[in-house]
């Protein structure tokens, strides 16, 4: 059984820090990575309930890593995060099985909501 752990990844550090503090007040388990190979690392060093990846990264995209991570732990759910609405990684990013989009900015109590909504999943 999978923990309610949840994954932040996006090349913005302020992003992370603010989304990390407010699910770790909600009571969540919340762990950071600063790019997709750090998260590629991470999901093989850990199994976590839910993954929010940023499609727009250096190193490497969000899509990319989600397809490795998907390997790794197949029943991982992955939310994409992205602020480029029509972009072909968005599509590429639900044709490879994305739990679905999150278009920032984000309204947070709806992004809570979705974070309640999978770790109940």
């Amino acid at each position: 059984m999978r923990e309610n752990s949840i994954l932040i990844v996006d090349d913005n550090n302020n992003l992370t820090r603010t989304l990390s503090f407010i699910l770790k007040r909600q009571g969540f388990l919340v762990y950071t990575a600063q790019n997709s190979l750090e998260a590629v690392r991470k999901a093989k060093e850990k199994i976590y309930k839910v993954i929010f990846m940023d499609i727009k990264m250096p190193l490497m995209n969000g899509v990319e890593a989600f397809k490795k991570i998907k390997k790794i732990t197949p029943k991982t759910f992955v939310m994409m995060m992205t602020a480029y609405a029509g972009d072909d990684l968005v599509q590429e990013a639900i044709a490879e099985g994305a739990k679905g989009i999150i278009y920032k900015p984000f309204d947070m109590d709806n992004f809570i909501s979705i974070v309640r909504e999978l770790a109940e999943t």
